[in-house]
């Protein structure tokens, strides 16, 4: 089944990892919707520009206190979308391999072989229990992370005066993968989440596959994959500490970024 693919950018200019990650679905003939509270400088001109706050208005964008990143306003977002629109949710690093066309009306995987979901890609039913759960959370939510039990979850109540704390002071994950799967265990739609292989077959903790010259190759990447999330916010990380910010030639990543650029997709 053919669906529109739709992600969120907040923050100027797309870099060479989103670049990357756009063109792979544009080669593969997807319509891509990226919506954003403000003009993309350099969005490419094949993909759909909408306004983000036709799919969730907001009166300032939701960011981790701690780093700042606007990942949690990208969580609230992407829940919205599943209420709102037909799209497929696609994070922007994530290289597709293949077309993301799915006959279910569900579309996640496991992240790890320990059953975490990641939603990197996502697409759930607005009669979804768990998508019903995940859409109580919103900028203003004070509470405790779904996952915590016992001492840790008293101790936030406690440092909240019983009400436990703002949601931008709550772990990294807490309303996204984490809260994902919580909700789709407790509602037994967990089901329907496809392997790791699907989305996730490089780990997160193998990120430096995708820029280590010879660490990846094409022949590595298993026949059931349909994408493959790169850990763009770890990945950039890694480059600015380690690379002074540019991808090492010869890698798997440096050959993503010079295939957009052959077919005219740069930053």
């Amino acid at each position: 089944m053919d669906r529109d693919l739709a992600s969120l950018w907040i923050g100027g200019q797309l870099g060479e990892i989103e670049i990357a990650s756009i063109h792979s679905f544009l080669r593969l003939g997807h319509k891509l919707i990226v919506y954003s509270y403000d003009p993309v400088p350099n969005l490419p001109r094949d993909v759909e520009s909408r306004d983000a706050a036709q799919i969730l208005p907001a009166r300032r964008i939701v960011r981790h206190r701690r780093s700042g990143s606007p990942a949690l306003h990208s969580d609230l977002f992407r829940y919205a979308l599943m209420d709102r629109s037909a799209a497929i949710w696609v994070d922007l690093d994530m290289i597709a391999l293949r077309p993301f066309r799915f006959d279910s009306p569900y579309v996640f995987g496991f992240e790890d072989h320990a059953g975490s979901v990641n939603c990197a890609v996502l697409r759930m039913p607005r009669e979804s229990q768990a998508l019903r759960a995940l859409l109580a959370f919103n900028e203003d939510t004070v509470g405790t992370p779904p996952l915590l039990t016992g001492f840790r979850k008293w101790k936030y109540r406690l440092r909240g005066l019983g009400r436990g704390l703002p949601i931008d002071v709550w772990p990294w994950g807490s309303i996204g993968p984490h809260a994902l799967t919580h909700y789709l265990r407790e509602t037994g739609e967990i089901s329907h989440t496809m392997p790791v292989e699907a989305f996730y077959s490089v780990h997160i903790g193998q990120m430096e596959r995708f820029i280590t010259p010879g660490a990846l190759t094409p022949a590595q990447i298993p026949d059931s994959a349909y994408g493959l999330h790169l850990w763009g916010g770890l990945m950039r990380a890694h480059l600015a500490q380690h690379h002074g910010g540019q991808v090492p030639e010869g890698s798997y990543m440096a050959g993503l970024i010079e295939q957009a650029r052959r077919d005219g997709i740069t930053v």
